[in-house]
């Protein structure tokens, strides 16, 4: 009996919590794809947004989830086996959706239906097939709308469901309880419990682990006030981009930028107002971006940025939007966006076996800084552009600049 007991046990437990974490991970993993988020700081959050079509599919695989598990149930005495079916009704709600829940509860019903059908099944298991189901699902709705927390929402709904059940049982389901009676529901309420509880536990733990290591990549990966990628990301793929160019033969582009008017804003306007422009000029490359399959935007000081392209992309075109959009930014209401202007240093590198010219990743970075300089200098407010032809050398790679 023990051992018939650990194997169910461990088995249901191990398809719960396998079924809930395929839940929450195909919807973060569907969220970061159709929200396009992907390079932006992700909020620590336990709802995702999911199409519906998404909210479908996920409902009728974690209903036939909860159809497995029920043909698995666990033997705890010499009466009823704990049937914990019921259980991902709770987390497709939760970590899921309504919808997700509607659609795992009609499919759990409909196959244990078509099964009891076929079995002649008992009056207790009709009644649990549809009363537990139905209270479980409601329940996770309130609890939904409620937005409590996952400790908070996971002992409200276990205490329910166990009055539920209690309840059910003792004035529906038996007519008499005895002491063997009693004995049965306290061990099948604490394996059920236990269930739950673990499952939940488990989950929030593997969520809030998640949360962190984004924490700790966008950290270091990220620059804190505009969101796009930092300095150090930038050196990694300038890297990536340089060993993809002279091993595939491709080429790619990269253009240093140059807020031309930084200090003259922030000695006006002050270092804020100087923080809100280089954060709404960022967003405008952000937002240009979308539209190109494999560009990269960087900051790498404190007003310049970069951005690296790759061969399909079109820096000409993009550059162009980014300049159509300054003089529309909402900096704020005594701000003359006249003063915002780029300089632009623009180096398309193409890779050619027999070229002359021998140059590495911080050469390229050296005349993409030159180029730079040039702008500048030639009056700000413009994009002075070079194409090199180059062969590589594989012995240096990006070094951080100082």
């Amino acid at each position: 009996m023990i051992i018939s007991f650990l194997n169910s046990y461990v088995i249901n437990l191990a398809i719960i919590v396998a079924t809930v974490f395929g839940l929450y991970f195909t919807s973060l993993k569907h969220y970061l794809i159709h929200e396009e988020v992907e390079a932006e700081f992700i909020e620590p959050a336990v709802k995702l947004n999911m199409s519906t079509t998404m909210e479908i599919l996920l409902g009728l695989f974690i209903g036939l989830m909860c159809f497995f598990i029920s043909m698995n149930r666990i033997p705890v005495d010499n009466m009823r086996p704990v049937d914990v079916r019921y259980l991902p009704v709770y987390f497709s709600v939760y970590y899921g959706s309504p919808m997700t829940g509607i659609i795992t509860t009609i499919t759990l019903i409909l196959t244990k239906s078509l099964e009891y059908f076929f079995t002649n099944a008992t009056q207790a298991e009709i009644i649990n097939n549809f009363v537990i189901t139905l209270a479980i699902l409601a329940i996770s709705i309130i609890i939904d709308k409620k937005k409590l927390g996952p400790k908070k929402a996971i002992l409200t709904c276990l205490v329910s469901i166990l009055i539920i059940r209690f309840l059910l049982a003792t004035f529906i389901l038996f007519r008499e309880i005895n002491q063997e009676l009693l004995i049965h529901f306290f061990l099948h309420f604490l394996v059920f419990s236990s269930l739950f509880l673990l499952t939940g536990w488990m989950l929030n733990n593997a969520i809030m682990i998640s949360e962190r290591i984004h924490v700790y990549r966008t950290s270091s990966v990220f620059d804190s006030l505009t969101g796009v990628y930092n300095k150090e990301a930038f050196y990694f793929f300038l890297d990536i981009a340089y060993n993809e160019a002279i091993n595939e033969q491709k080429e790619f582009s990269l253009a240093l930028i140059d807020l031309d008017n930084f200090k003259k804003i922030n000695d006006t306007y002050g270092h804020l107002i100087g923080d809100k422009v280089l954060s709404e000029v960022t967003a405008s490359f952000k937002i240009y971006a979308k539209n190109y399959p494999t560009l990269q935007v960087f900051r790498i000081g404190g007003d310049e940025l970069a951005v690296i392209f790759k061969q399909e992309d079109l820096p000409n075109q993009y550059l162009k939007n980014i300049n159509s959009t300054l003089t529309n930014l909402n900096i704020s209401q005594n701000f003359n966006n006249e003063l915002i202007s780029l300089s632009v240093g623009l180096i398309h590198f193409s890779p050619q076996d027999y070229a002359e010219k021998v140059i590495d990743v911080e050469e390229i970075f050296s005349l993409a800084d030159q180029t730079l300089y040039e702008a500048k200098k030639a009056g700000k407010k413009q994009v002075i552009e070079k194409t090199i032809y180059f062969t590589g050398s594989h012995n240096k790679k990006a070094q951080t600049r100082n």
